[in-house]
C-alpha cells in the first residue's frame, strides 16, 4: 500500500493539471481581493460623473435597483480592514474550491487508466481494491494544496491592496479547514467512484461541476417531494440537508459546534460508502 501511495504522489507531482489548478486557486484569490478593493472606487467614480452631469444613474450600483441621484452613489461603502479569514470563508462556501477539486481529482484518479498503466498493475496485485484506496491520500493532499494556495493568495494580495490588514481568527479558520478537508476528501472519493463507473475523467468533472454550481438542487427538491408524497416523510423533509454540498456551503468560521459535528458525520459516512464501493468495484471488475 505504501508503494502505491508513493507512486500516486510521484504521478501527481508530474501532472501539469495539478499545478494549473493551484495557479487557478491563486488567481481566484487575487481576483476576489481585487474585485472587492476596486468596486467602491468604480462606484465613486461613476457617482462623481453623474453629479457633474446633474443626471441620474439607473440601477448601476451594486445592491441597488431603480433610480438614484449622483449624490446618493458618490459615497460607496469601503472595506476598511482586510480580513483574510473572511475571504477564505467565502472561498470555501461559494463552491469555487469545489470546482477546482472537481477538475483536479478526476484527472488525478484517471491518469493511470488513461495511460494503460493500471491494466498491467491490476493484473499483478491482489486485492485490486487497494488501487482505489491508495488514491485517497493523494486526493486529500490535492484538496489541501488548493485551499492553502487560495489562503496564501488572499493573505498576500490583501497585504498589497489594504493598509489595515489582519489574518483573522486562525484557530477558527483551522477548524473550518479541517472540516472542509474531510468533506473535500469524501467529495473526491465520490468523484473517484464516478470515474471508475464511467471509465472517464470527463464524467467525474461534469458531475463535480454540477454539484459545485448547485445544479442538483432540482434533483434534491424532486426527491424530497417524492419522499413526502409516497414514503410518508414529514412535510419539512429536505433531501439537500443530507448531501455533501449542503454541508460544504454551511461550514465556515462562525458556525456552531453542532453544525461542525453534523458536517463531520456526513463527511465520514460519504467517505466510507464511496471508498467501500470503489474498493469492491475495482476488485470485481476487469481492469481495462
Amino acid at each position: 500500500m505504501f508503494n502505491l501511495i508513493k507512486m500516486n504522489f510521484y504521478r501527481l507531482f508530474h501532472q501539469k493539471s495539478f499545478f494549473i489548478c493551484l495557479a487557478a486557486a491563486a488567481l481566484t484569490g487575487w481576483f476576489m481581493v481585487f474585485l472587492v478593493w476596486m468596486t467602491p472606487k468604480l462606484e465613486a467614480e461613476i457617482g462623481s460623473r453623474a453629479t457633474e452631469e446633474k443626471g441620474f444613474i439607473e440601477g448601476f450600483r451594486v445592491g441597488y435597483v431603480g433610480e438614484m441621484s449622483g449624490d446618493q452613489v458618490s459615497q460607496a461603502p469601503v472595506l476598511e480592514t482586510f480580513n483574510a479569514a473572511d475571504f477564505m470563508d467565502e472561498f470555501l462556501t461559494s463552491g469555487i474550491g469545489l470546482i477546482l477539486i472537481s477538475v483536479s481529482v478526476p484527472l488525478i484518479v484517471n491518469a493511470d487508466r488513461k495511460k494503460g498503466f493500471i491494466k498491467n498493475l491490476g493484473g499483478q496485485m491482489k486485492p485490486r481494491g487497494m488501487l482505489a484506496l491508495a488514491k485517497l491520500p493523494v486526493i486529500l493532499f490535492d484538496s489541501a494544496a488548493i485551499y492553502i494556495t487560495a489562503f496564501l493568495s488572499f493573505a498576500l494580495f490583501g497585504r498589497i491592496y489594504y493598509a489595515q490588514y489582519m489574518l483573522g481568527n486562525i484557530v477558527l479558520l483551522c477548524r473550518t479547514l479541517l472540516v472542509q478537508l474531510v468533506l473535500a476528501l469524501a467529495f473526491g472519493a465520490l468523484l473517484m467512484l464516478i470515474c471508475m463507473l464511467v471509465r472517464s475523467a470527463a464524467g467525474g468533472i461534469l458531475a463535480g461541476v454540477a454539484v459545485s454550481l448547485g445544479l442538483l438542487e432540482v434533483v434534491y427538491a424532486q426527491v424530497s417531494r417524492f419522499a413526502v408524497a409516497f414514503l410518508g416523510a414529514p412535510m419539512e423533509f429536505d433531501m439537500a440537508r443530507y448531501s455533501l454540498d449542503y454541508y460544504i456551503s454551511e461550514v465556515f468560521s462562525a458556525v456552531p459546534n453542532s453544525v461542525v459535528a453534523a458536517a463531520l458525520l456526513a463527511g465520514a459516512v460519504y467517505l466510507i460508502l464511496a471508498s467501500a464501493a470503489g474498493y469492491f468495484i475495482m476488485e470485481k471488475r476487469d481492469i481495462v
